[in-house]
């Protein structure tokens, strides 16, 4: 049975499904590449994982939009 955090299916939500950034530090390893798709990756999540992605080898990062904001031209 899963416990609260735990998810078979590798999603996280940051709240019930586990945090992202602990999966992602489990995983990240030294020179390996990552590829990510989001619409809410900050600052602060880069500080929170600096460590790891300092030693990644090469990223590929598609930088959705975000439905809560507003967009105006």
């Amino acid at each position: 049975m899963a416990t609260k955090g735990s998810n078979p299916f590798g999603i996280r939500d940051n709240h019930t499904h586990g945090k992202v950034a602990d999966f992602l530090v489990e995983k990240i390893a030294a020179g390996c590449q990552l590829s990510v798709v989001s619409a809410y990756f900050t600052i602060y999540a880069y500080e929170a994982l600096s460590a790891e992605l300092d030693r990644i080898g090469k990223l590929n990062f598609l930088f959705g939009e975000p439905r809560f904001i507003a967009w105006s031209c």
